[in-house]
């Protein structure tokens, strides 16, 4: 672009500086405003076109994305069932207009506006702009090969990823590909311990705050392994007051469970703490797996920990953490109950005493009426549950923040999605390789969801704390925005029925309207310190205000949110301070990750040249010409410096010499089997299948006749009804 050379910072030109300026085509002008858009931080829409009388082009004008506003239509619709977008266009005025000159020739700059009204995209957000985002022609080939091939689009994508070396590299989000191919259609894996070992400390010159530690048997074998990089030490800085954790399995071939350390972000979004491989379940083996992760972050406790109710994970937690409010999951209390008590409706009574909160009178009241109901007085089992019901009853667990779960769900989505990347048949180092590359797809949602909350705001429904709901917006996330913004709408079902003016505070009685056997809550406000409370601890159990609270606001007529209330882990800006690289995650100093990085650098050159090559056959042929000549030069250079790379190369792997790899291990999730037991469930014929309708044999409910008989009886009877 010599004709459009200006000489100065794109970030420091003004109007006068560009206004004049001439560019050779219509395209070297959007080119350039595009590549200035990117360095500035902002994504460009084409605005206006003007033609003359004979459909030539004379004039273009490109504007900020932000530009303009949206329809009213396209907000206040009543009939909408999804959640509007998150509004972009707040009309930013910021534009580029060139004018074809009959003189020159040439295309000038006649309108150039750098002011913005918005904040610019960082480094780290810059390739979630709309414009900057586009999936090469010959990428696009190259996925639909694959995809012809088998591959899932998601396969593709990860490929893609790990080619080009990052996320931030592709040209592209994943949706793009998705909505790329659905437009088309409309249109060193036996590597041992020492290599595991010396994958994590190839960490350390990557990240130095990266934190690992392995323990062996007499054998120097590999028995217990625990690890967290910067970032996971990061988040718990932040998020560390709630911890869960769980064991999976089949996750490599050595057998060994994998334990995962989490909690939640100011998204609401999971976040990981740490991961381990361990040889047993032992109260010993999480002793240990404790007090490495106390260890990594620096001897700071959680406020509570949600587990499935293990009792070596319950001894651990016990002489670890004895000041720390433990729970127990509730659904594997109720996966109990279904084994010990086999009684209709007992479980649903349990699943009250559970998630209710009850006074501690009225709970035990409760309880032994339960035990009386259903026969259950001298249950062995039922007696343990009682006496461990400080770690299972809201009624003992009220006001203890767990994640927003009284179930540890988190940890079993979060197994469930890292099994996406494992297989039982990985070796171990590789299986730490793919628990990173999990780790570094759930860091880019987050950060995804980072550049959303920073380069736009949720549309506001205008409640009637129209107010207050904007204060939220503007400093909470979006997921936690509309956590709370539900709690506003469901307080306007709630009226003040009492109102007591003390010295220095406010007391409202709330009563939920038309429900006189709905419980009353206490709201306190202390005017001097502006502080609110509320004796139903949603605050304190949620994170978020409750519906009582904003009822009381209401009538007290607050305009500002009381500061007690506004929780510095939901808030927006939490982590600017710092926003690790998703990419950095996948960096590993390994001879086989060294080639396919060499390969990941001239793949999209490849790519390229395999696009052009197929368009005629000439230039087939000549591609095939200069390929062979290239071929024959590389196969020489390869060779003459095989035996060099092989040196540098086996040096890697000498870090850890000694430590073997760890015997295969057999899980708690199915216990193991002598021979002669083998040999008799092998003997034994399989169990007849009965029909749970007409409990014969031979079949199942869905082909059973009397059922289907049954299901035509009903429906003509429905029938007769309707006449």
């Amino acid at each position: 672009m010599e004709s459009a050379n200006i000489g100065k910072d794109p970030s420091d030109l003004l109007e006068e500086d560009m206004v004049g300026v001439e560019f050779k085509s219509v395209e070297e002008a959007e080119s350039f405003y595009h590549i200035y858009s990117k360095i500035i931080g902002f994504s460009v829409r084409k605005n206006q076109c003007r033609k003359n009388q004979a459909g030539i082009v004379t004039t273009r004008s490109w504007c900020c994305s932000n530009e303009g506003f949206r329809r009213t239509k396209y907000i206040k619709n009543p009939n909408r069932v999804r959640e509007p977008r998150s509004e972009i266009r707040i009309g930013c005025r910021a534009m580029f207009r060139v004018c074809y000159s009959k003189i020159t020739k040439l295309w000038v700059v006649k309108e150039f506006r750098a002011n913005h009204n918005h904040c610019m995209a960082t480094d780290m957000q810059k390739h979630f702009l709309r414009s900057h985002r586009k999936i090469s022609a010959a990428e696009l080939e190259q996925a639909k090969l694959l995809k012809e091939a088998g591959m899932k689009t998601s396969e593709i994508w990860n490929l893609f990823v790990h080619q080009n070396g990052g996320w931030d590299k592709v040209g592209c989000t994943k949706k793009d590909l998705y909505n790329s191919l659905a437009a088309g259609r409309r249109g060193v894996d036996n590597l041992d311990a020492n290599t595991t070992l010396t994958f994590l400390q190839s960490k350390l010159d990557i990240d130095p705050e990266y934190f690992y530690a392995y323990m062996v048997d007499e054998e120097s074998r590999l028995t217990h392994l625990f690890w967290a990089d910067c970032a996971s030490r990061f988040d718990y800085e932040l998020f560390g007051d709630s911890l869960a954790f769980d064991s999976t399995y089949k996750t490599n071939r050595c057998q060994m469970p994998l334990v995962v350390l989490v909690g939640s972000n100011n998204h609401g979004m999971t976040c990981v703490f740490g991961f381990a491989l361990i040889q047993n379940e032992t109260a010993e083996t999480y002793t240990w797996v404790l007090q490495k992760f106390l260890e990594c972050m620096k001897d700071k406790l959680p406020e509570t920990i949600l587990t499935n109710g293990c009792r070596s994970m319950n001894k651990a937690i016990e002489d670890l953490m004895p000041s720390v409010v433990h729970r127990t999951c509730s659904w594997h209390i109720l996966n109990n109950a279904i084994k010990h008590v086999h009684e209709e409706g007992f479980v649903g009574e349990l699943r009250n005493l559970i998630k209710r909160y009850y006074s501690v009178d009225e709970f035990d009241l409760r309880w032994n009426k339960m035990l009386l109901d259903y026969n259950a007085e001298n249950n062995e089992w039922a007696k343990a549950l009682y006496s461990s019901r400080h770690q299972w009853a809201d009624t003992h667990l009220r006001g203890s923040y767990f994640g927003g779960s009284t179930a540890t769900n988190r940890c079993e989505s979060m197994n469930e999605f890292l099994k996406r990347f494992l297989d039982e048949k990985l070796p171990l180092w590789r299986a730490l390789q793919h628990c990173e590359h999990g780790l570094a797809a759930l860091r880019y949602g987050e950060l995804g969801k980072h550049a959303a909350d920073k380069l736009s705001t949720p549309v506001l429904k205008r409640t009637s704390m129209s107010e207050i709901e904007e204060q939220f917006a503007s400093i909470y996330t979006r997921n936690m925005f509309l956590e709370v913004r539900n709690q506003i709408t469901r307080s306007e079902k709630y009226n003040v029925i009492r109102h007591h003016k003390l010295k220095a505070s406010d007391i409202c009685t709330i009563e939920k309207y038309l429900s006189k056997d709905h419980p009353k809550r206490k709201v306190t406000f202390k005017r001097i310190e502006r502080e609110m409370s509320c004796d139903c601890y949603w605050l304190e159990t949620k994170g978020i205000p409750c519906r009582h609270v904003f009822a009381a606001m209401k009538h007290l007529h607050l305009s500002d949110i009381p500061r007690n209330i506004i929780k510095n882990r939901w808030l927006k800006e939490c982590k600017d301070i710092y926003l690790s690289s998703p990419d950095a995650q996948r960096r590993f100093v390994n001879p086989d990750m060294i080639s396919s990085k060499r390969y990941g650098g001239i793949n999209s050159q490849a790519n390229l040249f395999l696009y052009y090559c197929k368009k005629s056959p000439k230039v087939q042929q000549r591609g095939m010409e200069l390929m062979s000549t290239l071929l024959v030069e590389m196969q020489k250079m390869v060779e003459d410096v095989g035996e060099e790379e092989k040196t540098i190369n086996c040096a890697v792997h000498e870090v850890h010499d000694g430590i073997k790899e760890p015997h295969p291990v057999a899980t708690k999730g199915r216990p193991p089997q002598s021979k002669s037991s083998q040999q008799n469930s092998s003997q034994k014929s399989a169990k007849a299948r009965i029909c749970r309708v007409c409990k014969k044999s031979g079949h199942d409910y869905r082909n059973c006749k009397v059922r289907k008989r049954k299901c035509e009886e009903s429906m003509e009877e429905d029938d007769d009804d309707f006449e």
